[in-house]
């Protein structure tokens, strides 16, 4: 059953995540920042074995794991994390070549709350800046990707934070407008994320060098995909604003699927809000159910707004995916780096389209006027 206060009590949390990461970017439990400039090194050449013993050298045992608090397993994981991505795409599983990762994996799991390898979070959040940054190669494209999702990810909590708001307001209140002001000027940081990407990072390089980092490895006789795009909570600003009581059995099991890639408490709110209505539809059945529009009309012409906005993150986003997979082999398209195929963007664009539809069409019905 949906309960509004423990939503609102579980965003709090947002306010005290960046501190949190600050924090974890700065701990280096395993020793591995002053050598993490072999690992471009070894990855270039190719060198499993050069990997492998790396990778020994760095890894904790078993009573230095049980010493680890959040923070501390969260940064070992990143920096395992790492050598997975690398030994995998040099065409080794990586609990082959160590088996002892086995173990390593599922404590550290245990202790995150999180699948037993690397996330995006791990890739991109939690990975420092500067020299000390952990990249797969020298490619300077590989920075400027990670940044991107540094520069998105913040603006996009915060604007999840504004839609739980949203929910919690009421059409006609004036709040209701100035908090998708908000809302929206904290999304077009997201689409300066995109922007980042597009104009820093090569989708040939991508294609050809990065994305085979993020490979599944496999895990417990299952393949765990790595860092991948698709794992930004944005289908959890999706389910606020559109797809809460969206049905489609394909996008639901993609939503889904990602939840266990995401913080806790973001699985929470998705979990909260989860068939229930979303603020397209309380807004279009707000609008069938009042005879005068003209108190929630800013409030309406706000939203839809918002909803437009995203058009100018998903467009870019899918081209910049088509674009980057338009270099790979044929054979080697069917599924990105976060285990789906590009196709899965055209299909969340298609619903999220006819939820914007809905939307101005009961306005221009109801008010014969149209703001998108």
């Amino acid at each position: 059953m949906f309960d509004q206060k423990l939503a609102f009590l579980e965003l709090k949390k947002i306010k005290d995540q960046k501190s949190q990461d600050f924090l974890i970017k700065n701990l280096d439990p395993l020793g591995l920042d002053g050598e993490i400039d072999k690992l471009p090194l070894l990855n270039k050449a190719g060198d499993v074995n050069g990997l492998t013993n790396f990778l020994y050298s760095i890894i904790p045992f078993p009573e230095q794991i049980q010493k680890f608090n959040y923070n501390e397993s969260i940064a070992a994981m990143r920096d395992i994390g790492m050598f997975l991505g690398s030994i995998k795409k040099h065409g080794v599983e990586p609990l082959i070549a160590v088996p002892e990762l086995d173990y390593i994996l599922d404590e550290l799991s245990y202790k995150t709350d999180l699948p037993p390898r690397d996330t995006l979070l791990h890739y991109t959040i939690w990975n420092p800046d500067d020299e000390r940054m952990r990249t797969y190669t020298s490619f300077s494209d590989e920075r400027e990707l990670i940044n991107s999702v540094k520069i998105a990810t913040y603006p996009l909590l915060n604007a999840i934070e504004y839609l739980v708001e949203l929910h919690r307001t009421d059409f006609e209140d004036n709040k209701f407008e100035e908090i998708c002001l908000k809302a929206a000027d904290e999304f077009k940081f997201v689409v300066d994320g995109i922007v980042h990407s597009k104009r820093n990072v090569s989708p040939e390089i991508f294609a050809k060098e990065l994305r085979f980092y993020f490979e599944p490895i496999r895990i417990y006789k299952e393949d765990v995909i790595g860092p991948g795009a698709v794992e930004m909570p944005m289908f959890i600003f999706d389910h606020l604003l559109w797809s809460s009581d969206c049905f489609n059995v394909s996008y639901k099991s993609f939503k889904t699927g990602f939840l266990p890639f995401i913080l806790p408490y973001l699985r929470e709110v998705y979990y909260n809000f989860d068939a229930k209505p979303s603020l397209i539809s309380k807004a279009c059945d707000h609008i069938h159910k009042t005879k005068n529009l003209t108190a929630m009309m800013k409030s309406l012409k706000a939203l839809s707004k918002l909803c437009n906005l995203q058009k100018s993150f998903r467009m870019p986003h899918k081209k910049i995916a088509d674009e980057a997979y338009e270099h790979e082999d044929k054979n080697l398209k069917e599924k990105g780096s976060g285990g789906y195929s590009t196709s899965v963007l055209s299909e969340i664009i298609d619903l999220n389209l006819k939820q914007i539809s809905k939307l101005s069409d009961s306005i221009y019905v109801l008010g014969n006027l149209n703001y998108l």
